[in-house]
């Protein structure tokens, strides 16, 4: 049994406001873990001396590797842009995840600009662990003027640190590409809730009138302790001091005219 709606004067229950469910796409997770990786890394040889080069230097005390943050080297500050990049990708993410849309940011959507950064970072790194590294500038044409002169004696070697930043950018360029197609799973994460159907607030001194009995619709409140939910107040007796009628019986017959009784 459900009790009627709300009394004269009540406003009326405005319509739910739909909310879209809070979402996590696995181009998000792959942005961020990639991010993560590229910036995690950072702090891990870069760049080190070859083998001649290492015994050659390390006699004079010259440190044997540099990370993509040291400012001994020409690698500063391009290795920061690519940092910064990575970790404008993972907010770039964040972003769309707590606004549940993809806002538009200088003429571009979020997921463009993610893309943007992935291939930004992708592309510098892929660049500097592909390059021929000296350090002396011109090393090869000096081996090739002098041959007592051995280019590989002043070479520097790609570092275990920076082919795992590459392999972190391509993951971040791989996830920012998912999420600009919309391709890939969506995980639900948390959803909103709206207000259930037929609630309405009880005004001061006011019953009430959102209690329903056992099996009403869902996100109905349960009857106060005692087993008997609230009931709305009792009707007025209508003009002429007659009370209503008693609920499924007959009306009470009229009383006799006066000198009608039984002598």
């Amino acid at each position: 049994m459900t009790y009627p709606g709300p009394p004269a004067g009540f406003p009326p229950e405005p319509p739910a406001a739909p909310t879209e469910p809070r979402t996590l796409r696995l181009g998000d997770l792959l942005v961020g873990f990639g991010a993560l990786v590229v910036f995690g890394f950072s702090f891990a040889p870069f760049i080190e001396y070859g083998e001649r080069a290492a015994f050659l230097f390390g006699v004079l005390d010259v440190p044997l590797w540099f990370n993509a943050w040291s400012l001994q080297t020409f690698m500063v500050p391009l290795t920061t842009f690519v940092i910064l990049a990575a970790l404008l990708s993972i907010a770039a993410a964040a972003v769309r995840f707590g606004l549940r849309r993809d806002p538009e940011l200088v003429g571009f959507r979020l997921r463009q600009l993610e893309v943007g950064l992935a291939l930004f970072a992708f592309v510098v790194l892929l660049g500097m662990v592909a390059s021929d590294k000296h350090a002396i500038v011109g090393a090869r044409r000096i081996a090739d003027a002098d041959p007592t002169f051995g280019a590989e004696e002043v070479a520097v070697n790609t570092g275990w640190g920076a082919v795992l930043m590459l392999l972190g950018a391509m993951v971040v360029l791989a996830g920012a590409l998912l999420n600009h197609f919309g391709v890939g799973p969506v995980i639900p994460v948390a959803a909103t809730a709206p207000a259930a159907a037929g609630q309405w607030p009880a005004g001061p001194g006011q019953p009430d009138y959102r209690q329903q009995a056992p099996g009403g619709p869902p996100g109905s409140q349960p009857p106060p302790p005692g087993g008997q939910p609230l009931m709305p107040p009792a009707a007025p007796p209508p003009p002429g001091g007659q009370p209503p009628p008693p609920s499924g019986g007959q009306p009470p017959a009229p009383p006799p005219p006066p000198g009608s009784g039984q002598r």
